[in-house]
């Protein structure tokens, strides 16, 4: 599965506590808002957030990220879900990695390889940022272990990890 990114925003949250909203995007300094590839539906993308510098999150979604983003900070403990530990940050840079794959969705089974590929690639994403910081990404909930393609789940994460610590550099 090929891939393209990153797709770089800078986000700004604001609000209380318990109505935390992204009140802002910006890219290349500018009010944006997300655009086509970030706005597909059933296609997966690794999203990676940055916080002075350190990568604070890794996740996978194949929703629109604006719609999985707005889910993720509006959370409030319903059945359980609190939704994002980085949503009382401020502002956080965001980068985003999309795959040329269109998903069926709904569950079908032509799907799982793909979702299972992209969610090793999330988890060894973490494990990368962990091997070469010594910690994990400080409000990573959780990661979705798996061995599908390991080797190749393993070679797109060195790579985006790679990608992603040339933005840092910039």
């Amino acid at each position: 599965m090929k891939y393209t990114g990153p797709y770089c925003y800078t986000l700004f949250l604001s609000g209380e506590e318990e109505k935390r909203v992204l009140s802002k995007k910006e890219s290349d300094g500018k009010p944006t808002n997300f655009k086509r590839p970030l706005t597909l539906t059933k296609t997966p993308k690794i999203y990676i957030l940055k916080s002075k510098d350190k990568i604070v999150y890794v996740g996978y979604a194949s929703q629109s990220i604006g719609t999985r983003l707005s889910q993720g900070i509006k959370a409030k403990g319903l059945n359980g879900y609190h939704g994002y530990k980085w949503k009382q940050v401020d502002e956080l840079e965001l980068l985003v990695y999309v795959f040329d794959h269109e998903l069926n969705g709904g569950k079908h089974k032509n799907d799982k390889p793909f979702t299972l590929l992209a969610e090793a690639v999330e988890a060894e994403l973490v494990y990368k940022v962990r091997e070469e910081t010594g910690k994990w990404p400080e409000f990573q909930n959780e990661i979705h272990f798996n061995n599908e393609e390991r080797a190749w789940a393993k070679r797109i994460a060195g790579e985006i990890y790679e990608k992603t610590m040339l933005e840092l550099a910039l």
